[in-house]
């Protein structure tokens, strides 16, 4: 009602401005009207002159006197509107008073009802404090002067106590009582609620139809939710709900809007359902009156505690927040408790469940980001830190310092570094906050801070007054010993770097002490101290972090012209200061590409060699392919493959860097490698970081070099044969006769000292070398013209293209058969002499151009010039063999001729290594005096325990499937294999009678083999000297 009189006082009041609005537009009209005529008048006195103008102005003055009459019109109308404007005052004036009446009565009423539903106890406060069991005491006393129309009140009040007290039959008779002296809602609503706790659910319905009836109509809404509340009550919880949100949509006054939510709100929150019960509280809250009415206070009264109001938000929210924690929504809970801190206020910081509820939250949240940063979950393990903190907790150090750790892991050093700077505020004295410094700083690369803060860190353990914080200073190296360790290494490392590196930073040409010196000063090495600040010193570790600072990377290119030197380097003192030729930029753009892969340091053979100082050229030479075993990685340039080449054109494979004697070992050595084309963009376009692992470029050259593409990815020098390796150089050239040598000194780990202007020597130094160091005599298998070093050995290593003659194998059961064969022919003691003989050879040795020659000999009886080069011998033991040479033959001293079987480790191979070079040099060594001859070998070995192998003969030693191959069956598989055909090598002897020398053959010579039938006891053995 007073609503309803509100309403009508504001649409009087807008009635009383129309009314104003419509004198004003009145006055308004009437004086121009006025001005009009006064306008007329005077034109009328002014009409003189000319017919013309007296027809304007007749024209004008009929305009004029419509207008008037248009104006007359339209003054009447306003003069009608303001008459009516007059009844519409005096009709409101009216109801004015009218409802100013009734808002006095309603007044009254409300007062009246205020101290009707009001139990008349004191304030509405201490009436929800009390407890229901001391409830009675608020029974006031009876007032003589309450008028017996108003005792309906107080047996209202007696009932309503009794319903607080548990008394429902003492309010049943009350609440009948108050209904017989005057029906009245609260009487009603007292009956309903006896009935309700007497367990008379259906009669309650009926008492709150007669209560609508009986009630004003104002009081309808109430009741209509005391009824919802009253069936909840009645745990008929989902109809009151649902009636609840009835009275909502049907209602369109807010107050009442208001009231409606708070009741649901609460019957969610009785329901636990918080979820709801706080969505309902934020429906209704924008809907909250400025001055909250009685309504929910009168729910208060009736209903008592649960029913209660003033605190429902808080705890709603509590409850939802409490719920969310229990179910394991702990994000969720912390977001709903923020909410409760920041909407209620500083007062409700200090509730002990506020406190216990943020306790709980903090203390489950740390333990999940513990779990998260446990599995590297770092983000995750950071959003949990961060919500704990966000709940204020009184000792946030720990989380402090773990969200530092976390953020650290993900490289989110700025923000790492604010916590640990946070932590050391809060507690200075706390190692962990310079922990957490240092390894923020190392992230951020300020290593020298960094190594500040560990220092500190340090002082602080080692001072500290708890024995386990002390015990942690064993885990932790100082600086000054990581410092030793870092010098201790540097030497072994920086010897491995070629002498001479380009500084690609600032295009410098830096020797060793240069780099050192650099390492020493800059941040790298501040780095390595930080880095192991934290651990027990590791040596290899350091070793392998100090290495990574003096990695470097190879250029490997063909020469073009005048290539940039040293001394054109140091001229201008950096490679990017170099004019502006295509050969300079050739250097600049590998600087480029090696600065662009992230290293520091490059070398080429063109400026980092200082050709004019023999003894730093020459340790280079031997040193290159080291070089280029142990770099970071090579950079070819293939100046001549255009970018357009596509896979299939075999640019690489044609290109001029295959074809030159240095690229062979700057391929073979390098772990890694990739090619570049003329434009330095990469060869095929191939992205691998490895062009040995690229198996389009590896197939390439292996099948450009004629190897197997493993051997292209992971070659070591010991991977290949010596004629595997030569096979490989004889396709390869050089421009200075002695690079053709010093190019292969690291491929076949050669320690001959190079020295130019020997020529061809150098070639000869090199098979030298390599034949003494290994034995292999497949090196003076060739055909052509002999090397002036030494006949045995060819002018040019183009002769190892082919390979070495390969007699046609033997199949297992043809060896056997015949060995069956020999041994029924062969007497065994001249077998196993001829065997002893044979497998006691030393290995071949080559020093100071004197080859000695371990060998089978065979004397040449007989030799005659059939026509031109060709010549025909007999030879012992082998019979006719015809060659070709062009060296004069000493027909009338054939016996200066021998032709010798020189393949003794074939042999032994054949034997299944049975028999070893070594163990067969050491025998000779021990059974065959040095003084011997060939002859006196071959007598030595005739009667060397011959008599003790013959006892031991007997079928069972020619059997193959004995298991084990006993001395007479290895003798009878070495005889065999001599009698295939093989490459027999002609010597020549010399006029001391003691050396001898290759006779040269256009072709090789094959010889048929030694027959069976031969007495090999008659066949020589021995050592040779070739010259």
């Amino acid at each position: 009602m007073i609503a309803l009189v509100a309403s009508r006082l504001e649409k009087l009041s807008r009635t009383n401005n129309a009314f104003d609005a419509f004198k004003s537009q009145h006055t308004t009209l009437q004086r121009d009207n006025s001005n009009l005529q006064s306008a007329l008048d005077a034109e009328k006195g002014t009409v003189v002159g000319p017919n013309q103008r007296l027809t304007t102005h007749q024209s004008d003055l009929q305009t004029t006197q419509r207008s008037n009459s248009n104006l007359q019109s339209a003054l009447d109308a306003q003069k009608e509107a303001v008459i009516k404007a007059n009844q519409t005052i005096s009709n409101l004036q009216s109801d004015l008073a009218t409802t100013q009446s009734a808002l006095d009565a309603l007044k009254r009423e409300a007062a009246e009802d205020k101290l009707k539903l009001s139990p008349g106890i004191g304030d509405f406060k201490q009436w929800m404090r009390q407890n229901s069991v001391n409830a009675d005491s608020l029974i006031p006393d009876p007032d003589p002067s309450t008028s017996l129309s108003d005792i309906h009140h107080v047996f209202a009040h007696n009932a309503l106590v009794n319903v607080r007290s548990k008394d429902l039959s003492s309010a049943y008779a009350n609440a009948r009582k108050s209904i017989d002296a005057r029906p009245s809602a609260i009487g009603y609503i007292v009956k309903a609620l006896a009935q309700i706790g007497m367990g008379e659910p259906e009669k309650m319905v009926q008492v709150f139809d007669l209560a609508f009836v009986n009630c004003n109509p104002e009081e309808s809404n109430l009741l209509l939710l005391i009824k919802t509340i009253v069936l909840f009550v009645a745990r008929k919880c989902d109809t009151a709900i649902s009636r609840v949100r009835d009275l909502i949509a049907a209602s369109r006054d807010n107050e009442t809007k208001y009231c409606c939510f708070q009741v649901l709100a609460n019957m969610y929150h009785l329901q636990g359902d918080y979820v709801r019960a706080v969505q309902s509280l934020e429906e209704g809250q924008g809907l909250a009156p400025s001055c909250i009415g009685s309504d929910l206070e009168i729910i208060s009264l009736i209903f008592g505690f649960g029913w209660t109001f003033d605190e429902l938000p808080i705890t709603a929210q509590r409850r939802h927040c409490e719920s969310l924690y229990s179910s394991g929504r702990v994000e969720e809970a912390k977001e709903a408790l923020l909410k409760i801190l920041d909407t209620f206020g500083e007062e409700i910081h200090a509730r002990n469940w506020v406190m216990d509820l943020k306790r709980k939250l903090i203390d489950k949240l740390e333990s999940l980001g513990d779990m998260a940063l446990s599995s590297g979950e770092h983000d995750n393990a950071i959003g949990r830190y961060t919500s704990a903190l966000c709940l204020d907790p009184s000792n946030p150090i720990d989380i402090l310092v773990k969200r530092s750790k976390a953020r650290a892991s993900i490289e989110l050093w700025e923000d790492a570094l604010m916590d640990a700077n946070e932590v050391i505020e809060r507690d200075p004295s706390s190692h962990r906050g310079y922990e957490r410094k240092y390894a923020a700083l190392h992230g951020l690369e300020n290593y020298g801070e960094a190594t500040n803060a560990y220092f500190r860190m340090l002082s602080i353990i080692e001072n500290s007054q708890e024995e386990e914080v002390r015990r942690l200073r064993a885990n932790c190296s100082s600086p000054s010993e990581t410092i030793a360790a870092i010098n201790a290494a540097i030497p072994g490392i920086s010897g491995l770097c070629p002498r001479v590196l380009i500084d690609v930073e600032d295009g410098r040409l830096c020797d060793e002490q240069e780099r050192i010196q650099m390492f020493k000063s800059g941040i790298p090495f501040k780095k390595i101290v930080s880095e192991t600040a934290m651990t027990k010193i590791d040596p290899a570790q350091i070793r392998q972090s100090v290495a990574k600072y003096f990695k470097w990377i190879m250029f490997s290119h063909t020469w073009e012209g005048r290539e940039p030197t040293l001394k054109d380097v140091n001229l201008v003192h950096s490679v990017w200061e170099l004019d502006g030729s295509p050969l300079n930029e050739k250097l600049r753009q590998f600087c480029r590409t090696a600065r662009d892969d992230g290293y520091r340091w490059a070398w080429s053979d063109t400026c980092c060699i200082d050709k004019d100082t023999s003894a730093t050229s020459n340790q280079s030479l031997v040193s290159m392919y080291s070089w280029y075993e142990k770099a970071a990685g090579t950079l070819v340039y293939l100046a001549d493959v255009p970018p357009s080449s596509e896979p299939g054109d075999l640019a690489l494979t044609n290109s001029r860097w295959m074809t030159r004697a240095w690229t062979l070992q700057e391929l073979l050595a390098s772990k890694v490698i990739r090619f570049y084309n003329r434009d330095w963009k990469l060869y095929l376009n191939d992205k691998h970081p490895n062009h040995k692992e690229s198996p389009e470029i590896k197939q390439e050259l292996a099948k450009a070099m004629g190897v197997a593409p493993e051997t292209i990815r992971s070659f070591q020098p010991k991977d290949l044969g010596v004629r595997e390796k030569l096979r490989l150089a004889s396709t390869r050239n050089a421009t200075v006769e002695e690079d053709i040598a010093y190019s292969l000194l690291g491929i076949f780990s050669s320690d001959i000292i190079p020295q130019y202007g020997l020529g061809k020597t150098t070639l000869g130094q090199l098979l030298e070398n390599i034949v003494d160091r290994t034995g292999d005599v497949t090196v003076i298998s060739w055909t052509g013209q002999a090397l002036p070093y030494n006949s045995a050995l060819p002018d040019s290593l183009r002769v190892y293209s082919q390979g070495p003659y390969t007699p046609p194998p033997m199949e297992v059961n043809e060896l056997d058969a015949c060995v069956e064969q020999l041994h029924a022919q062969l007497v065994p003691q001249d077998a196993l002499a001829f065997y002893y003989r044979v497998i006691r050879l030393p290995r071949a040795t080559f020093r100071n151009r004197c080859l000695k020659l371990p060998c089978i000999m065979f004397t040449v009886s007989k030799i005659d010039k059939i026509q031109g080069n060709l010549y025909r011998a007999t030879v012992s033991s082998l019979g006719e063999v015809e060659f070709r040479t062009t060296d004069v033959m000493p027909r009338k001293q054939p016996r200066r001729l021998v032709f010798v079987y020189p393949w003794i480790p074939d042999l032994r191979e054949l034997l299944d290594g049975s028999v070893s070079d070594d163990e067969a040099e050491a025998e000779a060594k021990s059974d065959i005096g040095s003084s011997d001859g060939p002859e006196s070998k071959s007598d030595a070995g005739s009667g060397d325990g011959t008599d003790d192998a013959s006892e031991r003969v007997s079928p069972s030693d020619v059997n193959p499937s004995a298991g084990v191959d006993p001395p007479i069956l290895l003798a009878l598989r070495l005889i065999a294999r001599l009698g295939r055909s093989f490459n027999a090598l002609l010597l020549k002897e010399q006029s001391n009678k003691q050396q001898y020398k290759r006779v040269a053959a256009e072709h090789e010579i094959i010889v048929p083999g030694v027959p069976y039938k031969t007495n090999h006891s008659n066949i020589l053995v021995g050592e040779l000297e070739v010259v």
